[in-house]
């Protein structure tokens, strides 16, 4: 297996686009693991032998990638938990048994994996490339809330099926041919988190509008929500500002010129949680996204943590495993 090192420069100039190579079922194990997700792969036949590739890149709260084995192969995911997972075939043909469902996938279906539901693909042909689309699920169902406007029921149950060839399906298809159109390079503009982080929204927003999904009726005709009112958005704008900050309920209240009473009520009604609950939220999301793009030979969690308001390092842990599945430690040293 072979993966580029990281040059000892401008973190800038260091290679974001990752390429592995294997000619052996455990180095393809390992490469395609670190990247995505623990997994079972074998091998279907001897001949041809195995040859896979993997092009990838981290885009904060999205791992994009093309990956191709040169020879037919299973692989069992389980249940991805985090994740929400999107895999476009260029060439060849998929089979794969999601829960109770089978589909056979080739080019202009893609395929959407569930956190909920066992993944299993049956078969990969030995001619099979794909467009591997991880989506963080704590990101994509924030997107979902923002733009429902209100709390959404989750996880999102998307049909396993997306059409690329229908108009919603080619517009989308377009956005990903737009983030993937580099990645045969060590590092790209587009990469650059300032040019990646709208082009990562605007790819997420445009699954959840171009797939069919248990809220989709909702985000194409949706039902007139409630304004915020200016008093709440002042407070959240606050909070997003300075998630750092040791913002209390009182604080805000003072801040935003009313009791602490309304504020709640108001957070109650028109965010769906408490301003305590929305704050820590917030700083484990900007806690996550830190130690997805840190470098463990030079950062520490502890310093991660306080950056953004954690003072207790136990309980941060805690919130953490029980937001992402894994400690920040994990996060760190595996990415």
């Amino acid at each position: 297996m072979h993966e580029p090192s990281r040059t000892a420069c401008d973190p800038e100039s260091a290679r974001r686009v990752l390429a592995f190579e294997a000619r052996h079922l455990d180095e393809a194990r390992a490469a395609v693991g670190q990247m995505y997700y623990p997994h079972r792969l074998a091998q279907l036949t001897t001949d041809p032998d195995l040859t896979m590739s993997l092009r990838t890149v981290r885009l904060g709260p999205l791992t994009l990638g093309r990956l191709s084995y040169g020879a037919e192969v299973s692989l069992d995911f389980g249940e991805l938990e985090n994740a929400y997972h999107v895999s476009i075939p260029l060439s060849g043909r998929v089979e794969t048994q999601t829960g109770r469902q089978t589909n056979i996938f080739t080019p202009e279906r893609a395929c959407i994996y569930l956190p909920h539901q066992p993944t299993r693909i049956t078969r990969w042909s030995a001619d099979g490339v794909q467009y591997g689309i991880k989506f963080d699920r704590d990101y994509l169902e924030a997107e979902l809330r923002a733009l429902l406007g209100r709390p959404a029921r989750t996880p999102v149950t998307f049909d396993p099926v997306l059409d690329l060839s229908s108009r919603e399906g080619a517009s989308w298809l377009a956005l990903v041919r737009t983030l993937t159109a580099d990645l045969d390079e060590d590092h790209s503009l587009l990469y650059n988190p300032l040019m990646s982080r709208p082009l990562v929204n605007a790819l997420t927003t445009g699954l959840l509008l171009a797939a069919n999904h248990d809220h989709r009726e909702l985000l194409v005709a949706p039902t007139p929500a409630p304004a915020r009112p200016r008093t709440i958005k002042l407070a959240l704008d606050a909070m997003h500002a300075h998630p750092e900050e040791p913002w209390t309920v009182s604080g805000l209240a003072e801040l935003v010129g009313v009791s602490v009473r309304t504020l709640q009520d108001g957070f109650a009604r028109f965010v769906g949680v408490s301003p305590v609950t929305y704050l820590r939220d917030l700083r484990l999301e900007r806690s996550h996204q830190d130690l997805i793009q840190a470098d463990p030979r030079h950062d520490a969690v502890a310093d991660v943590a306080y950056r953004w308001g954690f003072r207790h390092a136990g309980r941060f842990a805690a919130e953490y495993r029980r937001r992402y599945g894994q400690s920040p430690s994990q996060t760190l040293t595996t990415t």
